[in-house]
């Protein structure tokens, strides 16, 4: 795919999605039927899809590697952003109301930066097909995880009494940052970068790790009871069920 058409995809759905939310309201638990589906999504592809490709061709021992250093990322990059990626929308305190949440953003930010990287020429493999088989499943899994993620920031924004205008504009740079992830695989593809398929390697890594921790800590997260609810568990037979579909 065209770094133009990426751009596209990557972010139409996250700005589309976002605008609506601007001025409509979803209910909390909503949103978590909308996040389970997503998380299973990502788990499967990560695993039955995403996973076997990495490991193609490549020295296993530095792939595990760079797939726990995503994991232990979004570890850390949620400390920032305070779990907006598992659609937590509650604003801290009464002082929070009263200013942007920048280490939410700027957490939120890196984690789509970073999940664009390796989508630019997933030349991981060299056969075509399955270069844009890797295109799609990556692009397609990330629309997805980023449809609940634009709610919520959007949410959370709003309860931040931030203007709409504001929130407009913070939503846009939300949508940009995983088309500068490939933007930045572009330009050291086009530069001859030594070693570029081996970074395009490690960073695929990478974004399986984040995709795991996200996935697996949105669908372990239960309610009250410790239970999961019938409504959650057939969300996740949903995503599930799309992504063999689709892979």
């Amino acid at each position: 795919m065209s770094l133009w058409l990426l751009t596209i995809l990557l972010a139409l759905p996250i700005i589309v999605t976002g605008a609506i939310f601007l001025s409509l309201k979803i209910k909390a638990h909503n949103l978590r039927f909308l996040l389970a589906f997503s998380a299973a999504y990502l788990f499967a592809i990560s695993v039955t899809h995403l996973l076997p490709e990495s490991y193609e061709g490549a020295n296993a021992k530095s792939i595990g590697l760079f797939i726990l250093v995503g994991f232990f990322i979004q570890i850390l990059l949620e400390y920032f952003s305070a779990g907006i990626e598992h659609g937590h929308t509650h604003a801290h305190s009464d002082s929070c109301g009263k200013h942007l949440p920048f280490g939410m953003i700027a957490g939120l930010y890196l984690h789509s930066l970073l999940e664009g990287l390796p989508i630019y020429h997933s030349g991981i493999i060299q056969s075509t097909d399955t270069v844009f088989s890797i295109q799609q499943s990556l692009v397609f899994g990330i629309c997805i995880h980023n449809i609940p993620i634009a709610i919520a920031f959007v949410t959370l924004l709003l309860e931040h009494k931030t203007s709409k205008l504001k929130t407009f504009l913070l939503l846009i740079g939300f949508a940009l940052m995983a088309p500068l992830g490939c933007l930045i695989s572009y330009i050291l593809n086009s530069i001859g970068v030594q070693n570029y398929d081996g970074f395009l390697k490690l960073s695929f890594a990478v974004v399986i790790g984040i995709f795991l921790h996200i996935s697996t800590a949105i669908m372990f997260e239960t309610g009250e009871n410790h239970r999961y609810n019938l409504a959650k568990i057939m969300s996740m037979v949903a995503g599930v069920f799309l992504a063999a579909l689709i892979s």
